[in-house]
C-alpha cells in the first residue's frame, strides 16, 4: 500500500469526482495533500488518463510557460488542478489545488472505463463543483 510518506516530494496525480459526478485530476507538485481514498491510484492514474481519447476543447485558466500537461489532461475531458503553492512565496499561498484548465465537454463518472471509474469514485469532494471551484482547499481534500 502506498502511503503519504512514499509520495513526499513526488509530483503524483490522483482523481476525484465532485458533487455532480464530474471528474478532475489533481497533481501534487510534490507537496499537495492526497486523500487516503486516492492513495491507491496516485502512482499510476496519469498513465491511465492519458490512454483516454481526446474528447474536448479546453479553456486554459493560467499563464504558464509550459501548460501542455494540463491541456493534454483536459482534452480527455477532465478538470486539471495543481498544487501551485509549490511555486509561490508563503505570503502568496492559496492553501489548495488551483484549477489550471477545464474541458469544454467534461466527462462524468459514468463516461470513464471501469478501472478509472473505480479510482475516481473512491474520492468524492461533495462540497465542490469542478470548473466553478477555482481553488479546492487543501482542508477539503484532507490526507
Amino acid at each position: 500500500m502506498v502511503t503519504p510518506r512514499d509520495l513526499q516530494g513526488v509530483d503524483a496525480a490522483w482523481l476525484a469526482i465532485d458533487a455532480i459526478g464530474q471528474v478532475a485530476i489533481f497533481t501534487t507538485g510534490g507537496e499537495g495533500p492526497i486523500p487516503t481514498t486516492a492513495l491507491v491510484s496516485a502512482h499510476a492514474v496519469e498513465e491511465l488518463v492519458l490512454s483516454l481519447p481526446e474528447v474536448s476543447s479546453v479553456d486554459l485558466l493560467v499563464t504558464l510557460s509550459r501548460p501542455d500537461d494540463f491541456v493534454t489532461l483536459s482534452k480527455r475531458g477532465l478538470f486539471a488542478y495543481d498544487w501551485s503553492d509549490v511555486h509561490r512565496t508563503t505570503r502568496q499561498y492559496l492553501g489548495g489545488y488551483e484549477l489550471q484548465s477545464r474541458p469544454k465537454t467534461p466527462l462524468g463518472l459514468s463516461d470513464l472505463p471501469g478501472p478509472l471509474r473505480a479510482l475516481a469514485a473512491a474520492t468524492q469532494l461533495s462540497g465542490v463543483m469542478f470548473g466553478t471551484s477555482i481553488v479546492v482547499p487543501g482542508n477539503l481534500v484532507g490526507t
